[in-house]
């Protein structure tokens, strides 16, 4: 009778409830994915790094299912995989490396024709022959010392004008023309960045001072998105509004990916 007792006893006790897991939602619309991706694919504005963050992010907030554990920047980092050197191509750089920023000529070597060669002007043929640019151009093609940086009076953006020793009086004579026109000029327009905000909406203040590391602010005057600044030779357009994802930022999404 007792051991009936106990077994009956066992068997009235409540089962040890179940552990469920977060319910997850999303993910699966290929259709949209094929949107975004082919806007992006087109977007000339994009680098290599660039549209591949922007590709992974579409991906994860259009086809992966997402719960409280499977946070947006956590399944994009996974997308990207794991970068071979610390820091390089790690998802902190590339979202570094979408910081709207004005980046002036000569900040990459060889991006200009001109960089570090003197623009004065050319006394005498160059033994290359007449078909030699710096013949054409009546420029002298050496290489260059010093800079005068010359400012646009409507965009702000810089032009860098070499001298070498031989051209040093022009230097001083050109820096002596632009300094009121430098003194004047607007803050730069920012030509570099601010795309994931133009298909995501997010708190990008906060995005962008974790990639960096300390606070960041907009520029007052053009924002954080590339899609709002002005491009100089058009006439400015009335804003189109394009659908974007939202991208939720959880409360340690982002020092956890760090």
């Amino acid at each position: 009778m007792g051991a009936a007792a106990l077994h009956l006893a066992h068997a009235h006790q409540p089962a040890p409830p179940k552990s469920r897991k977060p319910k997850r939602k999303g993910g699966g619309d290929g259709g949209k994915f094929a949107q975004y991706a082919s806007r992006i694919y087109q977007d000339d504005r994009a680098n290599t790094e660039t549209r591949s963050l922007l590709l992974a992010i579409a991906y994860v907030i259009t086809m992966v299912p997402l719960d409280d554990e499977r946070s947006v920047w956590k399944e994009t980092a996974k997308t990207l995989g794991q970068p071979r050197l610390r820091h390089r191509g790690s998802l902190q750089e590339l979202v570094r490396g979408d910081i709207p920023t004005y980046e002036a000529p000569g900040h990459r070597y060889g991006t200009d024709p001109m960089d570090q060669l003197c623009a004065g002007p050319r006394v005498r043929p160059h033994p290359d022959g007449p078909d030699d640019w710096r013949n054409k151009e009546k420029l002298c093609g050496a290489r260059a010392q010093d800079k005068v940086i010359e400012k646009d009076p409507v965009t702000g953006w810089h032009t860098n004008r070499w001298f070498c020793t031989r051209h040093r009086d022009h230097l001083v004579r050109v820096r002596e023309q632009v300094r009121a026109q430098n003194e004047a000029a607007p803050e730069p327009i920012p030509n570099k960045g601010g795309l994931l905000p133009c298909y995501f909406d997010s708190d990008w203040v906060r995005v962008y001072s974790w990639a960096l590391g300390w606070d960041w602010k907009p520029s007052a005057s053009y924002g954080y998105r590339a899609d709002d600044w002005p491009v100089p030779g058009r006439d400015p357009n009335p804003v189109v509004q394009r659908a974007r994802l939202r991208l939720v930022i959880g409360g340690a999404d982002l020092e956890d990916d760090a």
